[in-house]
C-alpha cells in the first residue's frame, strides 16, 4: 500500500509539474504573440467594447475627481489652496492633431507612444515600408505629416476632436526610460543614447555617485543580449532615481520622465479616451472602433519586448525611503490614473 502511495505521489508530481510547464509556455506564447492576436469577432467585440467603455468612463471620472481634489486646472477654485504647480494651458505643440480623422493624441513617451505614432502615420497614408525601413525615426516621419499646431488653431482643434491619452504605471515608465536612454551610452546611439549621456547622464554621475553604490551587483541589472556592454560612465538606476527626486522636473526634466500631469495636462484637456499600457491591446481595439478607424488601422504593439522581472531587479538597487520619495515626486500621476506603488517597496534591498 505504501508503494502504491509513492506511485500516486510521483504521478501527481508529474501532473503538477507538467501543468506548471504548460502554464509557463502558454504565458510566454501570450506575451510574445501579443502583437499577432486576432481582433475578436462580433460577439466578443461587443463584450470587449462594453468592458472597455466601463473602464474608460471610470478612468475619466478618476481624473476629474483627482483634479477637483487637488484644485487644479479647469477645476481650480481661486479661493482654495493647491499643493501642485500646474500649467494654465495645454502644451499644444506636443500633440499630434489630425482634424481629418477627428483625433488628437498626446504622446507620453515610454507608454505605448511608438505604437500610436505608428498608427497615426498609417492614418496619414504613410506606407508601412517607409515606417519599417529604419531610415528615420517614426516620430520624425509623424511630425512631417502632422505638423505642430499652435494657439489658437491648436486650441480650437482640441475642442472639436476626440482626445486620446495612453498612460503606464509611473515606475514602469521611468525604468523603461532609464534603460532605453541612460543605461548604455554605447548601444542604441541611433535612438540618442550618447545625446542623453552628454545632456543628463554625465551630470547625474558627477552629482550623485557614491563610491559604495557606483557599480550595482550583477543581479541588480539586465544586460541585453547582443549589445555592447556599457562604457562604465553611465548613471546607475539608483543615481537616476536620486536625480528624479531632487530635480524640478517641470523645468529641467526630459519628456521621457516628465510627470504626466505636466506634459499632457489632463486637468486642462478633457480627454475622451484614457488607455493604459497594461491593457493596451484591448484599449487599442476599443479606441479604433470608437473612432471608426477600423478600416484604416489595426491593433499593433511596437517595442513590445521586455523583461518580465525588470522592476524587481532594478528596484533592488533602492531603499524603501528612496521608493517613498520617488512616489511622492509622482504621486499626482499615481492618483490621476489609479496606480499603486505598494509592490515596489517589496523589491528594495537597502534600508
Amino acid at each position: 500500500m505504501f508503494r502504491n502511495r509513492r506511485i500516486v505521489a510521483k504521478i501527481w508530481k508529474c501532473i503538477v509539474g507538467c501543468g506548471l510547464i504548460f502554464f509557463i509556455v502558454k504565458s510566454t506564447i501570450f506575451l510574445v504573440g501579443e502583437e499577432d492576436k486576432v481582433v475578436p469577432k462580433l460577439r466578443e467585440l461587443k463584450k470587449l467594447m462594453i468592458e472597455a467603455e466601463h473602464d474608460n468612463l471610470k478612468r475619466l471620472l478618476t481624473v476629474k475627481n483627482t483634479c477637483r481634489r487637488y484644485n487644479l486646472g479647469t477645476y481650480k477654485e481661486p479661493d482654495k489652496p493647491t499643493s501642485y504647480k500646474h500649467p494654465p494651458a495645454p502644451q499644444y505643440t506636443v500633440f499630434y492633431i489630425s482634424r481629418s480623422h477627428n483625433l488628437s493624441y498626446c504622446p507620453i513617451y515610454k507608454a505605448g507612444s511608438t505604437t500610436w505614432i505608428y498608427n497615426l502615420c498609417l492614418l496619414m497614408n504613410v506606407p508601412e515600408e517607409e515606417l519599417n525601413s529604419g531610415k528615420e525615426q517614426i516620430s520624425t516621419i509623424a511630425r512631417r505629416v502632422i505638423p505642430e499646431l499652435e494657439y489658437p488653431a491648436a486650441d480650437e482643434a482640441l475642442r472639436v476632436t476626440k482626445k486620446l491619452l495612453v498612460v503606464r504605471h509611473p515606475f514602469e515608465r521611468l525604468l523603461s526610460a532609464y534603460r532605453d536612454k541612460l543605461e548604455n551610452s554605447v548601444a542604441g546611439r541611433e535612438h540618442g543614447t550618447l545625446h542623453f549621456y552628454r545632456k543628463y547622464g554625465g551630470k547625474i554621475v558627477q552629482k550623485y555617485r557614491e563610491r559604495k553604490f557606483s557599480k550595482p551587483r550583477e543581479d541588480q541589472v539586465i544586460r541585453r543580449e547582443g549589445e555592447p556592454p556599457p562604457a562604465g560612465i553611465e548613471p546607475t538606476f539608483r543615481e537616476f532615481v536620486q536625480y528624479l527626486i531632487h530635480t524640478d522636473l517641470a523645468n529641467y526634466g526630459d519628456d521621457h520622465w516628465m510627470p504626466y500631469y505636466f506634459f499632457c495636462t489632463p486637468c486642462v484637456v478633457d480627454y475622451d479616451v484614457i488607455a493604459k499600457v497594461e491593457t493596451l491591446w484591448r484599449d487599442q481595439i476599443y479606441t479604433i472602433h470608437k473612432l471608426g478607424l477600423q478600416e484604416v488601422i489595426k491593433p499593433r504593439w511596437q517595442h513590445s519586448g521586455g523583461h518580465s522581472n525588470a522592476s524587481r531587479i532594478y528596484f533592488s538597487q533602492l531603499s524603501r525611503d528612496m521608493v517613498h520619495k520617488l512616489y511622492g515626486k509622482f504621486k499626482l500621476d499615481f492618483d490621476l490614473f489609479d496606480y499603486s506603488p505598494d509592490i515596489y517597496y517589496q523589491f528594495t534591498t537597502y534600508f
